[in-house]
C-alpha cells in the first residue's frame, strides 16, 4: 500500500480539463472543480487518497 495526498495525486491530473469531485470516505462529496480550484481551496490537498476512478467522464477521488 502507498500512501498518497490528494495534492500529489491531483498534481499528477493537473493537465486534467474535465472536473474532479473529492467525497469523504463516506462517499459524501466534499468539494467539485478542475484539480487547480479544488487544490485552491482550503487544506484539502493533505488528505489521504483511499480510492479514485472516472466515472461519466469525471475524476471521482475518495479521501479520508
Amino acid at each position: 500500500r502507498i500512501d498518497m495526498r490528494l495534492e500529489e495525486f491531483l498534481e499528477m491530473y493537473d493537465n486534467w480539463n474535465g472536473d474532479a469531485v473529492i467525497n469523504d470516505d463516506e462517499l459524501n462529496p466534499i468539494i467539485r472543480g478542475n484539480p487547480s480550484y479544488i487544490l485552491s481551496c482550503g487544506n484539502i490537498g493533505g488528505k489521504e487518497v483511499v480510492a479514485f476512478g472516472f466515472y461519466d467522464g469525471e475524476l471521482a477521488v475518495r479521501v479520508k
